[in-house]
């Protein structure tokens, strides 16, 4: 099957005016060890508006320049600390003009990023996808009884019925197998995390729905990617929906890492997968396989539509021992956007990187903040129609624009005193296409 670009040029992807978001726990290794709870807000317009904590703590008024970014940080205690509770720990996100919405969730050696969703894109049918528990042997005077995968559930109007089918057991006691069910109202929150100590433990493959649209996010507290190789890292990201998952797509190397690791979630029974053309696996609704060495740009393909999270592995996994882990979800092919805006969210001594996917046949409409660099890039052709680019930018506010859609990711890697620490994050993908065609 060719890939082909979406049909949607210069749709804008998750520009909004009205979002819900919240801040999973991070792994947490040492009594006292402090947490920064990050909002990066961008805008095209002169835009103002208000971050507004559910649980009626200080609101965060805020205006942006048109063509400007502003970092708000909110009150640490924000951050989810439960499991298998109804907490009031989300926030909503208003303003008068559409804005790019990115959190960034950062506790020393342990950080990731999410672009946010707005909320007419939100659905009601999402899949856990974490990553392999990581039990606390060896990370000294750590708090945790384990580090193990998550999902956070905010509702975005009242009555909402949640059900979750569970393919692992949680550590308030609810064991594998278990469906269980709960009403949220507006602003309500809801953290479901793995017990480590049970047999099985990944919650990835639980299927959650819901009467009404909800936010959905998903990751782990702190993973080693893969499994056996040191250091951890939280994994954070925000889902779309299961009716906008798609069938073909790119999978970027990062730079300065030897391999990634993906996985693929099926959304449907008989699931084929492939990948760079070869029959890899079968998957049943839910299912998932793991690719664990992917050295080069690749294109995986699936029968139906699926998921596709890509892991960035520990620094003992790579020749030059920089970053840690962190998830991104991959953009289907069909929702390219032709107009991307970034911001590199974090400050002080870290490596700030943009993979681009792109068509060849519009690379040299291809710019960045206007500019064409072709001196700043590395490019690699992963199919006859479409080539990689990755550039090394500066902190803050970017945008790609380019005469055909392209897939864009923001990443960076801490160095020096940030050592071992990293985020990622896909900067936004057409949603939607079924409701807005």
């Amino acid at each position: 099957m060719a890939l082909a670009p979406s049909d949607h040029a210069g749709a804008q992807g998750y520009q909004g005016h009205d979002f819900w978001i919240c801040f999973p726990q991070n792994a947490i290794f040492e009594q006292g060890t402090s947490i920064q709870l990050t909002l990066h807000i961008t805008s095209d317009s002169r835009t103002t508006g208000v971050i507004q904590p559910m649980d009626d703590t200080t609101k965060y008024p805020f205006s942006v320049e048109s063509g400007a970014e502003i970092s708000v940080e909110v009150d640490t205690t924000l951050e989810i600390m439960s499991s298998g509770q109804v907490e009031r720990k989300s926030l909503h996100v208003t303003c008068d003009h559409d804005i790019t919405l990115y959190a960034v969730s950062h506790r020393k050696a342990s950080t990731d990023s999410y672009a946010a969703i707005p909320t007419p894109l939100l659905g009601t049918e999402y899949v856990v996808v974490g990553y392999t528990t990581l039990l606390n042997t060896g990370y000294g005077g750590t708090l945790d009884r384990s580090f193990t995968s998550q999902a956070e559930i905010v509702a975005t109007e009242d009555n909402t019925l949640v059900t979750a089918h569970l393919t692992a057991s949680t550590i308030d006691g609810v064991p594998a197998g278990r469906t269980i069910m709960f009403v949220l109202n507006r602003g309500d929150v809801f953290q479901l995390q793995g017990d480590g100590q049970a047999k099985q433990t990944d919650l990835t493959g639980t299927i959650v729905t819901a009467t009404k649209p909800v936010a959905f996010f998903t990751g782990h507290r702190c993973a080693q990617v893969p499994g056996d190789v040191q250091f951890c890292d939280m994994l954070l990201e925000e889902e779309p929906p299961a009716n906008d998952w798609g069938k073909e797509f790119i999978v970027t190397k990062f730079v300065g890492k030897d391999f990634s690791v993906a996985r693929v979630v099926a959304r449907e029974d008989s699931t084929e997968v492939f990948v760079n053309g070869q029959h890899a696996a079968s998957l049943k609704k839910a299912g998932f396989y793991e690719i664990d060495t992917l050295r080069h740009d690749a294109v995986i393909r699936t029968s139906n539509p699926a998921l596709v999270a890509q892991y960035s592995t520990g620094s003992n996994a790579d020749s030059i021992k920089v970053g840690d882990p962190f998830m991104l979800l991959v953009v289907p092919n069909d929702r390219f956007l032709t107009d991307v805006t970034t911001a590199s969210v974090t400050t002080g001594q870290w490596w700030h990187y943009m993979n681009i996917v792109v068509p060849d046949s519009a690379i040299e409409s291809l710019r960045l903040d206007g500019q064409r660099k072709p001196a700043l890039t590395r490019r690699s052709q992963v199919t006859k129609q479409f080539s990689v680019v990755r550039i090394q930018v500066e902190v803050g506010r970017h945008e790609v624009t380019c005469a055909s859609p392209i897939a864009v990711y923001s990443y960076g890697f801490g160095v020096l005193s940030e050592n071992f620490d990293s985020y990622g994050h896909a900067c936004g993908m057409r949603l939607d296409l079924r409701k807005n065609p």
